[in-house]
């Protein structure tokens, strides 16, 4: 079926790109308002063929790699902290943005970016949706890490207080990060519409028209939504800055007892905070390219991206979706009990395995040879 479907978008692309041809021998041919030229002019079918690859491969392991931390902590009571509850809370976002962001991406190659099949109240209520819970997803996870953070700091360096309850964090803290993250994003409803330009195809692309002014707004909007992911994360480098230190001193003071109760605290404690800044440090990394591609987009472009430069967009939003199915990996491999719980599941699902395991434990019969004489 995979070969069957790839085989399908090949034909399907050769026809797009025939079509294409035609239309650029055309005088009255149309370009995309938000690009100077033809956007992905120059890819052939092989390179999209390879990137919708890409795409695929990185859905799937986010959706199975997210999927198995929620199974693993629901499962396991010991698992369930405030830390791991956070963290599922972070792989539900991941796996919602790869949902709404993966499938736009790859009708951005197949066709042309922001182009919308569906029309009519349904099309525009999807358009204004499917943005709004898309980056909701994204603002959700950078609010967790800054949940987890706060949880880290209280534990680590004021141990002896009284530590967040569980109902508090079901009932107050996580509905608040998706209440903030939605409020944050709620302009989206207004801002996004679906436009019939001048090929007579409908988009679904932000605008503040009639209302307000359309660069300026854009631009103040770029803007506020920069601050409101770049303060979080200074408060969160902040925090494990000042847990680091902690860390450390404890550690300095344990020395002498390292096998004590405390000694083995710190030590888990460090672990965990180890696991966290390497989730950080990844998350990043992942929206720093966004973040440039946007304000180039906004202010040196004034909303024009220029020739050849839409490859560098398609680099940037792969980086910020592969996100997701990072984080899954590096729990795995930094975490004992998640690497332990993953290896429970796959032993669960592969048959052969489980039947070799019973096979072993299985009691060895001896057989008793008679010997005759000649």
């Amino acid at each position: 079926m995979f070969f069957v479907g790839l085989l399908y978008f090949l034909l399907l692309a050769k026809k797009k790109k025939i079509q294409i041809v035609c239309t650029m021998d055309h005088s009255n041919a149309t370009v995309h308002e938000d690009f100077s030229c033809k956007p992905y002019r120059g890819d052939t079918v092989i390179i999209q063929a390879v990137k919708i690859l890409f795409y695929i491969f990185l859905m799937l392991c986010s959706i199975l790699g997210n999927s198995s931390l929620i199974f693993i902590v629901t499962k396991n009571q010991r698992m369930q902290t405030i830390t791991n509850y956070l963290i599922v809370n972070m792989a539900v976002s991941d796996i919602l943005i790869t949902l709404l962001a993966v499938p736009r991406q790859i009708t951005d190659i197949l066709l042309v970016p922001r182009r919308w099949l569906v029309g009519g109240f349904m099309g525009l209520a999807l358009c204004k949706g499917l943005s709004f819970l898309q980056d909701v997803s994204t603002a959700v996870s950078i609010l967790s890490l800054l949940a987890i953070a706060v949880d880290r700091y209280r534990a680590i360096v004021f141990p002896l207080r009284k530590q967040i309850a569980k109902t508090k964090l079901f009932k107050s803290i996580i509905p608040s990060i998706w209440i903030a993250s939605m409020v944050l994003h709620s302009f989206y409803f207004y801002t996004f519409k679906i436009k019939l330009k001048d090929d007579k195809k409908m988009y679904c692309s932000p605008s503040w028209a009639p209302e307000f002014d359309e660069k300026g707004s854009a631009q103040i909007q770029y803007v506020v939504l920069f601050v409101v992911i770049v303060v979080p994360l200074c408060v969160v480098t902040v925090l494990y800055s000042v847990i680091i230190v902690n860390l450390k001193r404890g550690m300095a003071r344990c020395k002498a007892l390292p096998r004590s109760i405390t000694a083995r605290r710190l030590k888990e404690d460090a672990k965990v905070v180890k696991n966290i800044i390497a989730i950080l440090i990844v998350f990043v990394t992942c929206i720093a390219p966004i973040n440039v591609y946007a304000i180039l987009f906004y202010f040196p472009w004034k909303v024009k991206v220029p020739c050849n430069a839409e490859n560098f967009g398609f680099a940037a939003h792969f980086i910020l979706y592969s996100n997701a199915s990072l984080n899954p990996c590096i729990y795995f491999i930094f975490n004992d009990k998640f690497r332990q719980g993953l290896l429970h599941i796959l032993e669960a699902l592969v048959p052969w395995k489980k039947n070799k395991k019973n096979n072993l434990t299985q009691p060895v019969k001896l057989v008793r040879f008679k010997t005759f004489s000649i």
